[in-house]
C-alpha cells in the first residue's frame, strides 16, 4: 500500500484490435480456400516458394487479389503472410519443424473436402496450367530454401 504523500507509478494498459479467426472464416473467405488448395497440390512448400508461385501465377493471369512487393530478387505479401498466419491458427495447415514446409493438416483436408465445390472449376484448370510452366522453378527455389536451412544448421552445430 502506499503511504500519504508519496505517488504511485502506474503502468498505461494499450489495447490493440485484432480480427478474430474462427474456422468458419475459411467458408466465407475463398482466398484463404483456394491458398489451403495450392498448398494442398504442393504437398509440402516452403513459404518464400509459395509466395513466389503466387507472384508468378498472378503475372500469368491467376488473380487471387493479393499484393506482391518485389526489391530485387526477393518477393513478398504482408496479405499471403497474413492468410498462411490465419490457416496456421486455424490448424488447416502444418509447418514441418525440420524442413519448414507447409503442409495440409488432417482438419485442413476435411475443410478441402467439405468445401470442394466452392473451388471454381476454372480456378482449378488455371492452376493446373500454370502450375505446369512453373512447377520446375518452383521446385528449385523449395530445395534452395532447403539447402540453406541445412547448411545453417550445420553451421550452428559446429559452433557449439
Amino acid at each position: 500500500m502506499s503511504q500519504p504523500g508519496q505517488t504511485t507509478k502506474s503502468k498505461e494498459l494499450k489495447t490493440i484490435t485484432k480480427q478474430v479467426i474462427s474456422p468458419g472464416v475459411i467458408n466465407e473467405d475463398k482466398r484463404k480456400l483456394k491458398l489451403l488448395y495450392i498448398i494442398n497440390i504442393f504437398g509440402g512448400v516452403t513459404e518464400r516458394a509459395l509466395i513466389s508461385f503466387l507472384y508468378e501465377a498472378s503475372q500469368k493471369g491467376l488473380n487471387m487479389d493479393y499484393t506482391f512487393n518485389v526489391i530485387g530478387n526477393n518477393i513478398f505479401s504482408p496479405s499471403v503472410k497474413e492468410d498462411i498466419t490465419s490457416l496456421l491458427y486455424l490448424g488447416l495447415i502444418e509447418s514441418e519443424p525440420i524442413a519448414k514446409k507447409l503442409k495440409v493438416s488432417a482438419n485442413g483436408m476435411e475443410i478441402l473436402e467439405a468445401n470442394q465445390n466452392n473451388i471454381e472449376e476454372e480456378f482449378k484448370k488455371q492452376l493446373n496450367q500454370v502450375l505446369e510452366e512453373l512447377k520446375a522453378k518452383i521446385t528449385a527455389i523449395d530445395e534452395e530454401q532447403s539447402l540453406k536451412l541445412k547448411s545453417e544448421r550445420r553451421r550452428n552445430y559446429y559452433r557449439r
